[in-house]
């Protein structure tokens, strides 16, 4: 499989909208954020939660988090599936991980049918 790559919203469990890049590759899904596009503090606060989650050993530890970037990748051999919802007219690619974690990436108006397929290959 070729690389592809979205521009996406990704919505944190803590809050917020972080909008950046989501690349998927035959190994992995990795996304990239370029800007907050929700309240700067509720950043802060997921990067000084994310360094407690990895050090549990939660799913969050597929995070990174700088003071000049924020990230994460998730294996593909860790995921289970991928599935659409849908709120209101706003449309999202969920993807569940085999530990029971999810992780949501919202695509506005537009439809996510070709990224979701693409992650359940």
């Amino acid at each position: 499989m070729a690389a592809s790559e979205w521009t996406i919203n990704y919505l944190p469990e803590e809050g917020g909208r972080i909008t950046g890049k989501l690349k998927l590759t035959d190994t992995d899904l990795k996304y990239t954020g370029l800007y907050d596009s929700s309240n700067k503090e509720i950043i802060k606060g997921i990067g000084g939660a994310l360094g407690s989650f990895a050090l549990s050993g939660g799913h969050a530890s597929y995070f990174h988090d700088t003071d000049t970037d924020f990230g994460f990748t998730l294996p593909r051999a860790d995921v289970d599936h991928a599935e659409m919802n849908k709120k209101g007219l706003m449309k999202q690619a969920v993807v569940h991980m085999k530990d029971g974690s999810t992780f949501v990436f919202d695509y506005g108006m537009l439809s996510p049918k070709k990224l979701i397929a693409t992650i359940n290959g």
